[in-house]
C-alpha cells in the first residue's frame, strides 16, 4: 500500500497537467470543416429514409464527413447512424480506405500529411470511455505528423471520434493509466474494475487509520520539557513518524475522497430519473423529422460548422454553429433578433414543466464558473445559462444554456455531496483557488510532494524489514 501511495501522489502531479486523451467539444468544432451548403440535397426526413427502419431519434444534426455534408441520427437507443445529405447514402463498415481518406479530410490531417492504416479495434488503451460505445468499432488511422498524432475514426459514422498524440500517451502511461489502475485489460471489465478500485481504497483507508493510531499512540509530549524530541523512533522510522503526523489529514481525506469517486454502494444514487423530467422539457423525447425547420444559410457571415435540431414543448428549431462558443438559433419563420427572444420565452415556458409536482424556487443567470458548474476534465460548459432551482425532495438545480436551450446538467444532493466529498476533497478544485492559479497549482503540488515522501519512508522502511533474515 505505501508504495501504492507513493505512486498515487507522484502521477497525481501529472494528471494536473496532462488530461486523459479525449476530443472536446471546442477541439472537434475547431476541426470540423465548414459545410458546404450547396451540396445539400436531401431534408432530415428524406435522408431518414434511407436506413430502412421504423426508428425514433432523439437527436438529429449536419455535419461534414469526407469533405460532404452528411445527417448524424441518434436513436433513442444512443445508436449512431450517418446519412449523407447529397445522395442519402449511408455511412457505415467502412473500408481502410474510407477511414484514411476520413481522417485526412477531417481537419485533423495538414494537406501535406499522409495519414496510414493502423487497425480496427473496438476499445483499446485511449478509447476506453464509455462515451465511445456508440461510434464503435474504431479504426486507428497515424497520421503520420511530427507528434506522432493518431485518430480514430468510428466505423459506425467515418467521423474522428478521438485523438491522441505522442506526448500525450505517454504522460498518461505515467500518469492516469497509474493513477486510476486503468490498464485496458482491466477496464475492459468495468465490474471488476470497480471491485478493485473499492476494495483497494477500502485497504487504504484501514492502513491510514491504522497508522494515524500508532502514530499518535506513541508522541511523546513530556518528552518535549525534557528537551527530547517529540518521537521516539530514530532514521527513516522517525522521519515517517513525524511525517504521518503532519500529512494524516491530507492523505486521508485523499484516499477517502478517491473511493468516493467510485460512488460505492449507491451513495450518490438519486430516487429519480433525470430523463422523465427532461422529457417532460422538451414535450417528447423524439423529434418528428418533417416538422423540423430548414436551415436558412443565407443570412449567415461565418463559415457554419454544424446544424443541430432541438425542441422544447414540441417546438422544434434549430442552432448553426459556428464554433463552440458562437451559434445562432432559427425557428421556422423567424428573423435572428426574434429567434433569440422567442426561444428565451419558450424556455422560461418550460423550466416548470421539469418538476410540475414542485415549486420553482428561482432562475438565475450564471455567467461564469461556480463551485456547482464548472469544467472538470475538459468537459463542455457553455456560458451562459439559466440555473432553475426547484424545492423538491432533491433540491433539484437545472442548468439550461441560455443559447441554445439544451439541458447541460442537473445537479440534486446526491450530486453536491459528491461535489465536496469527491471532486473537493480530492482535487481541491474550489473556485476561489482556481481563480487565483498558481495558487492551486502551488498548494496541491506541495501536498502531493509532502504525501510522496512520507509514502516514500514507508517503501524504504518495509523494504528494509523484508530483507531482514
Amino acid at each position: 500500500m505505501c508504495l501504492l501511495f507513493a505512486l498515487w501522489f507522484a502521477t497525481g502531479v501529472i494528471m494536473m497537467y496532462v488530461e486523459y486523451p479525449e476530443l472536446t467539444e471546442q477541439e472537434r468544432l475547431a476541426n470540423l470543416p465548414a459545410l458546404d451548403a450547396q451540396l445539400i440535397r436531401l431534408s432530415p426526413f428524406q435522408a431518414s429514409s434511407s436506413l430502412n427502419s421504423a426508428k425514433l431519434f432523439s437527436a438529429v444534426k449536419l455535419t461534414t464527413v469526407l469533405d460532404r455534408p452528411a445527417f448524424e441520427f441518434r436513436g433513442i437507443d444512443a445508436a449512431v447512424s450517418l446519412v449523407f445529405a447529397d445522395t442519402g447514402d449511408v455511412v457505415a463498415g467502412l473500408s481502410e480506405e474510407f477511414a484514411v481518406n476520413a481522417a485526412a479530410l477531417s481537419g485533423f490531417a495538414a494537406e501535406d500529411l499522409s495519414p496510414s492504416y493502423d487497425e480496427l479495434v473496438d476499445i483499446d488503451q485511449w478509447s476506453i470511455s464509455g462515451s465511445l460505445n456508440p461510434y464503435r468499432p474504431l479504426h486507428r488511422v497515424r497520421l503520420n505528423d511530427s507528434e506522432d498524432s493518431v485518430v480514430y475514426v468510428s466505423d459506425r459514422s467515418g467521423q474522428v471520434v478521438l485523438d491522441t498524440s505522442r506526448k500525450e500517451r505517454f504522460w498518461n502511461w505515467l500518469g492516469s493509466t497509474i493513477h486510476w489502475i486503468y490498464p485496458v485489460q482491466l477496464r475492459r471489465n468495468a465490474s471488476l474494475w470497480n471491485q478493485v478500485i473499492v476494495t483497494v481504497s477500502l485497504i487504504g483507508i484501514v492502513s491510514v487509520i491504522s497508522g494515524g493510531i500508532i502514530g499518535f499512540s506513541r508522541v511523546r509530549i513530556q518528552a518535549l520539557n525534557r528537551g527530547s524530541g517529540l518521537s521516539p523512533y530514530k532514521g527513516w522510522m522517525k522521519w515517517h513518524h513525524l511525517l504521518g503526523l503532519l500529512s494524516l489529514i491530507f492523505v486521508s481525506t485523499f484516499i477517502f475522497s478517491g473511493l468516493m469517486s467510485m460512488g460505492p454502494w449507491g451513495v450518490f444514487n438519486t430516487t429519480s430519473a433525470a430523463q422523465e423530467q427532461i422529457t417532460r422539457y422538451k414535450g417528447a423525447d423524439t423529434l418528428r423529422l418533417s416538422n423540423l425547420p430548414t436551415p436558412n444559410f443565407i443570412e449567415t457571415v461565418e463559415p457554419i460548422k454544424e446544424v443541430q435540431w432541438h425542441q422544447i414543448q414540441n417546438t422544434p428549431y434549430l442552432s448553426l454553429k459556428m464554433s463552440s462558443a458562437d451559434s445562432e438559433i432559427q425557428f421556422h419563420s423567424s428573423s435572428a433578433q426574434n429567434a433569440s427572444v422567442n426561444l428565451l420565452a419558450l424556455i422560461n415556458e418550460a423550466i416548470p414543466a421539469l418538476l410540475p409536482s414542485a415549486n420553482l424556487e428561482s432562475i438565475e443567470v450564471v455567467n461564469e464558473a461556480d463551485n456547482y458548474y464548472y469544467s472538470r476534465h475538459n468537459n463542455y460548459r457553455p456560458f451562459p445559462v439559466y440555473r432553475a432551482k426547484f424545492n423538491d425532495s432533491e433540491s433539484t438545480w437545472y442548468h439550461i444554456d441560455v443559447g441554445s436551450g439544451e439541458i447541460v446538467n442537473r445537479v440534486t444532493d446526491a450530486s453536491r455531496r459528491e461535489r465536496w466529498l469527491f471532486n473537493g476533497l480530492h482535487s481541491l478544485d474550489f473556485q476561489f483557488l482556481l481563480r487565483n492559479r498558481p495558487i492551486w497549482d502551488i498548494l496541491l503540488i506541495l501536498l502531493c510532494l509532502l504525501g510522496f515522501v512520507f509514502s516514500l519512508t514507508a517503501v524504504v522502511i518495509g523494504w528494509r524489514r523484508l530483507l531482514k533474515p
